[in-house]
């Protein structure tokens, strides 16, 4: 248990093992509660063609962090409670290291550092594999159904994060109770700038795309 890439993986056991029975003799609290972070779709601007748009330079940074955020996302993280995803991981990753270890790794490799670290992190990779698939089936107990489609959407109002929306181009964010919604939106004609807030008056199946207009002035009716 204590070789090559398996001992990372048995520490993390053990270490599963002392806060679950910390946990059963109430010296600290497990903590089933989702925590409070969002992890949805990142409120990324978009430069346009022609236009410029301000803070362009930080646009890589949020590009990374959207393909950072996506990617933990996949894996369920912060979908299931962090306790039931870090014991299921632990398990699956000292199955794996261990399995593969003694029944296909110690033949061709030596229990040195270099390798038991290559090995070690293809072990978390197929370790989170296997976690991702393990939750996939508990989210419907922790994540509500969504409940925003475009039924929902017709009719209420977002706000233009591009540089602006056109006929041609834009997104808009729809706010919820948790990380906004982006939406691919069209204009029914006119330009309009960043900031705008604009209403939902229409929505393409096809292409999956919102149309949008300014929203009435106070003066009409």
């Amino acid at each position: 248990m204590f070789v090559g890439p398996v001992w990372p993986a048995s520490i993390l056991v053990l270490l599963l093992i002392a806060y679950t029975i910390l946990g059963l003799i109430g010296l600290i609290d497990f903590g089933f509660e989702l925590p409070d972070a969002s992890l949805g779709v990142p409120d990324v601007g978009v430069d346009l063609p022609g236009t410029d748009v301000a803070g362009g330079a930080s646009l890589d940074a949020d590009v990374l962090h959207g393909v950072g955020a996506t990617t933990v996302r996949w894996t369920n993280f912060g979908r299931v409670p962090i306790v039931l995803w870090g014991g299921i991981f632990a398990v699956a990753f000292w199955s794996v290291s261990y399995g593969l270890w003694h029944g296909f790794d110690s033949n061709r490799y030596e229990p040195i550092w270099l390798p038991s670290l290559l090995l070690t992190i293809r072990n978390v990779v197929l370790g989170t594999a296997l976690t991702k698939l393990a939750t996939q089936p508990l989210l419907r107990y922790f994540i509500d159904p969504p409940s925003y489609d475009y039924r929902h959407l017709l009719g209420a109002t977002c706000e233009i994060c591009t540089a602006q929306a056109d006929s041609r181009s834009g997104q808009a964010k729809f706010r919820t109770n948790a990380a906004p919604l982006l939406l691919n939106v069209r204009t029914d004609g006119p330009h309009i700038p960043k900031g705008t807030e604009v209403r939902i008056i229409g929505f393409d199946k096809d292409k999956r795309i919102y149309t949008v207009a300014h929203l009435p002035s106070e003066t009409q009716s």
